[in-house]
């Protein structure tokens, strides 16, 4: 992306000059009047930084600006420049007496005429915590003006937008490309929400905002949002491109299951997705980055990447696993040696890793936990405007209600991963991230873990010395942001390892995402449906069985009864297998659809309050167990069985303290991995907009003009492409 600033030869500036100290141009109207192009924002506690962005950083030594700029600059808004290029719109601002601090020509050239740590003239009362960002666009609306030319510009649909219906151009290739790179370090830097103002019907609000109101929302937004006699950037934006182009570098698919190619194939989807594309890690996900760019094409690869999973898990289905026990998560099948990644940035809180020689029976105990947070937009409906405190008026008299930050705090796990050398660790994102968090002092020898459980902790300040032993290492303490250990989805976590019992073993990485009952007050679940869903709640249930009508009737659990009902468990192994393994009609598709949005409570299977004996018993038929029952010389089946399990225990009251959570009352299993990344990717803001009455009653009751506002200067009207230097002497 080519970038010029207002301090580079070929930009503009709206300043008078920049050395040796930031003076701003002086708008002088025809009356006289006058006023700054560019001003120095308010500083959070209300003192008054200098313009060129001096004055922010921060007394504690840091000498960071951004940590102040952050709390001041909430929302991006977005406009069209009604000019016939950049330069064209750059006149007309100066020309008018107004100012921004981007502008992104056709081609893709970004402009930066102002710092953002200085406010500009660009959105009326949104002008105090926001950027401005100005699209070339003619921005004829061709509704009313047919016979218009904008070479090599597509014509958007027709929206209405403010009462008014409007047909515009699209945007170029370029500019988008541009406009997502600029908005991707203002995210960055200074923490933008990555959402759009959305309705109820989870589309982008072509209405004024009400609640919140515009000069409280945190996001991305469009000059209609906050001006009743706005449509800039007009229906030609692409919302849902740009809100993917900010998103998909930041999560991904944990690991490329094996077999993706062949379901594409057989299910008609090669067209759309190159079935020669999944023979490497690189070519793979290159695939699926390039599906993120829309909701449609993500959502349609996600089944095909789901269906492969289901179709050679082995019975590790989400939700529900061959013996009608809760299933929490997906066994993803991989090729040896296949990285794993996390899928969404976050801190490592716990970890497990000893060599393969030291797995227990069935196969690899060794894991890393993750904790997430994620920003969502306030919930208003729930906190209450009136509840939330404003803070002091701005130089412009304008109120600034903030409503608290909103977080949905959650956990992804990755279970079987591949034996190390502890004293030798893989040179992998995960381990140089926890060598360099490595303390402590003395040197006093650790002892073994005794007993047949995995959760032995150690109190001991280096943890990563705890984990090199064999205990369960506990790491990123609550409350303490400079212990945390952070990865991203760049990062490689280790290679998947092996597990099953000997005669169907295969490797395989388990992944599941799960919160505590907090979600729900962070969540606006009815904005999701296509996603997720509220599911059984089942906290009771112990023995881990699956009780649940409504979860098993999509299995035909009645066609699956084994005889009278001694257990409740009423599913043959056949019959959950035939379910997720094969295709079957659009009924059977869309009830495994449905399965994959569920969020269940119940005890996990990770958690040392699971009653074994009585799970193991649960999941066996009577005759079945009275037959191992006869051949056991010492009655002690029960207690082999169970020792074949504790070892992948590891979800303990200690452990659930550390993290910041609470299971008590089970885990919240949030729904299949795969498609709370879908969610994730396309998550909504919840917001309401004016209604058209009040929108009619703002502009003076007369019906809106479709060219009202729309800058049309006489410099607009002028071929003024090309590069140049503005010199704006003193």
């Amino acid at each position: 992306v080519e970038v010029r600033t207002f301090m580079d030869p070929g930009g503009f500036t709206f300043y008078r000059r920049t050395s040796p100290s930031f003076e701003p141009i002086v708008f002088v109207s025809e009356d006289n009047e006058t006023r700054p192009l560019a001003m120095p924002r308010r500083l959070p506690d209300g003192g008054r930084s200098q313009l060129g962005g001096h004055g922010w950083s921060l007394d504690d030594g840091s000498g960071d600006p951004t940590s102040n700029l952050r709390r001041v600059i909430q929302t991006v808004v977005l406009h069209h420049d009604g000019a016939h290029s950049s330069r064209g719109c750059y006149a007309t601002l100066l020309n008018r007496g107004f100012s921004t601090h981007f502008m992104i020509d056709r081609d893709g050239t970004v402009y930066q005429a102002a710092d953002v740590a200085d406010r500009t003239l660009h959105a009326g009362g949104v002008n105090t915590d926001s950027v401005g960002i100005d699209l070339n666009n003619p921005a004829d609306n061709l509704l009313t003006h047919p016979d218009a030319e904008a070479p090599g510009r597509e014509r958007s649909a027709v929206r209405v937008i403010n009462g008014v219906s409007y047909q515009s151009w699209n945007y170029t290739e370029e500019q988008y490309r541009s406009l997502i790179a600029v908005l991707r370090v203002l995210v960055e830097v200074l923490g933008i929400e990555t959402v759009f103002p959305v309705g109820e019907d989870g589309r982008i609000l072509y209405l004024v905002l009400d609640s919140p109101p515009a000069s409280q929302f945190r996001g991305i937004q469009c000059h209609w949002h906050s001006s009743a006699e706005k449509w800039d950037p007009g229906p030609g934006l692409d919302w849902e491109r740009i809100i993917a182009g900010l998103r998909r570098q930041e999560a991904t698919i944990p690991a490329v299951p094996l077999g993706v190619a062949g379901v594409i194939k057989a299910g008609q989807g090669r067209k759309r997705f190159p079935t020669d594309a999944w023979s490497t890690e690189k070519d793979a996900r290159r695939v699926i980055s390039g599906a993120w760019e829309t909701e449609d094409t993500a959502s349609a690869l996600c089944d095909f990447i789901c269906r492969a999973i289901e179709t050679r898990s082995g019975g590790g289905y989400y939700p529900i696993g061959l013996n009608q026990t809760w299933h929490d998560g997906i066994h993803i099948p991989v090729r040896e040696g296949a990285p794993i990644h996390p899928i969404l940035a976050g801190d490592v809180v716990a970890a497990h890793f000893v060599p393969a020689a030291r797995f227990p029976e069935l196969g690899s105990n060794n894991f890393v936990l993750m904790r997430h947070r994620i920003k969502l937009p306030p919930r208003f409906e729930k906190v209450g405007l009136e509840k939330i405190k404003a803070r002091a008026k701005t130089e412009d008299g304008e109120g600034d209600a903030r409503p608290p930050q909103n977080i949905l705090t959650v956990f992804s796990l990755y279970m079987h991963l591949d034996g190390i050398d502890p004293n030798d660790p893989p040179d992998t994102g995960l381990f140089t991230a926890l060598r360099a968090h490595a303390g402590g002092s003395g040197n006093a020898p650790v002892p073994e873990p005794t007993g047949p459980t995995l959760v032995t902790l150690l109190d001991e300040p280096d943890q990563m010395k705890a984990l090199k032993a064999g205990y369960v290492g506990l790491f990123s303490p609550v409350g303490d942001e400079a212990a945390a250990v952070r990865l991203s989805p760049r990062d490689e976590l280790w290679r998947a390892g092996e597990f099953g019992r000997a005669d169907e073993r295969s490797r395989l990485v388990h992944v599941e995402v799960f919160a505590d009952p907090t979600f729900a007050d962070a969540m606006e679940l009815g904005l999701y449906g296509r996603y997720l869903r509220l599911g059984p709640d089942e906290p009771e249930s112990r023995d881990l069985v699956v009780r649940s009508w409504p979860t098993l009737s999509p299995f035909g659990a009645q066609d699956g009864l084994k005889g009278p009902i001694r257990t409740e468990k009423v599913l043959t192994r056949d019959a959950i297998r035939d379910f997720f393994e094969y295709d079957g009609d659009d009924e059977q598709r869309d009830a495994r659809r449905q399965l994959r949005k569920l969020i269940t409570r119940h005890v996990s299977e990770w958690s040392d309050r699971v009653q074994w004996v009585q799970t193991l018993f649960q999941a066996q038929d009577a005759q079945g167990w009275r037959r191992r029952l006869r051949k056991s010389e010492a009655g002690g089946i029960f207690s082999r069985e169970v020792m074949t399990w504790l070892p992948y225990i590891w979800l303990t009251e200690d452990v659930s303290k550390h993290i910041g959570a609470q299971f008590n009352d089970g885990v919240y299993s949030f729904f299949h991995p795969i498609y709370f990344l879908l969610w994730w990717m396309y998550r909504r803001s919840a917001v309401r907009g004016k209604s058209l009455e009040q929108i009619m009653s703002e502009v003076g009751g007369d019906p809106l003009s479709t060219t009202k506002d729309v800058p049309q200067a006489l410099e607009d009207l002028i071929d003024m492409y090309g590069d140049g230097e503005w010199d704006v002497s003193e």
